[in-house]
């Protein structure tokens, strides 16, 4: 999947590389979203299998079993995962609606999206060396989740960053936004786990 992407979006791709190092990637490719929907859905995909690798390890390691229908965990987790982000993606779209603000959320959601992405494209790498370089040590993998909660904090800032200027008479509304997007969805995405 790495490889399709660097092939098919060279520049793209190469601008993605600097994300944490500068924001010209969500400068250039912010308005043109639409152009690059096949890109950031191959970065979703790569976000999915390695966060669902992950858990599944984490679960492994601690010996932590479940079925449903003696369907195996992997496949569980796989499901459970790829249900949780889009149902995540789908919940920001819909308070994005029911607040009336389609060009903040569009702006929000693709600077989250590249930083999870980024965050993801980092822990194929972390999870690489951890299966493969060392015997399931639970430091790195504690070391690899940090790092992707770490990008993904960084992506707030950096969006925070980008657009000061719009936000700076309006501080208290930005939280609410925040808490709107991040935490909305947890909340309904837990309710129906629990009433399950």
């Amino acid at each position: 999947m790495v490889a399709f992407i660097k092939a098919y979006h060279t520049f793209r791709f190469r601008e993605f590389l600097g994300l944490l190092t500068n924001n010209r990637y969500i400068i250039i490719f912010n308005k043109r979203e639409r152009s690059g929907v096949l890109f950031t859905f191959s970065l979703l995909i790569i976000q999915w299998a390695i966060l669902s690798i992950t858990i599944w390890n984490l679960l492994k390691y601690f010996h932590i079993k479940f079925s449903f229908y003696a369907i195996p965990d992997q496949y569980l987790i796989m499901v459970g995962v790829a249900l949780f982000i889009f149902i995540k993606i789908v919940l920001q779209r819909l308070v994005s609606y029911v607040f009336d603000m389609d060009t903040f959320s569009r702006s929000y959601l693709f600077v989250r999206l590249s930083y999870s992405n980024y965050a993801g494209f980092v822990l194929v790498f972390l999870l690489f060396l951890n299966i493969y370089g060392v015997k399931s040590n639970i430091y790195l993998f504690a070391f690899s989740l940090i790092v992707f909660l770490y990008i993904q904090v960084l992506g707030l800032v950096s969006f925070a960053k980008l657009y000061k200027n719009q936000l700076k008479q309006y501080w208290y509304y930005f939280i609410l936004y925040i808490c709107a997007f991040e935490i909305v969805p947890y909340i309904f995405i837990n309710h129906w786990i629990s009433n399950q």
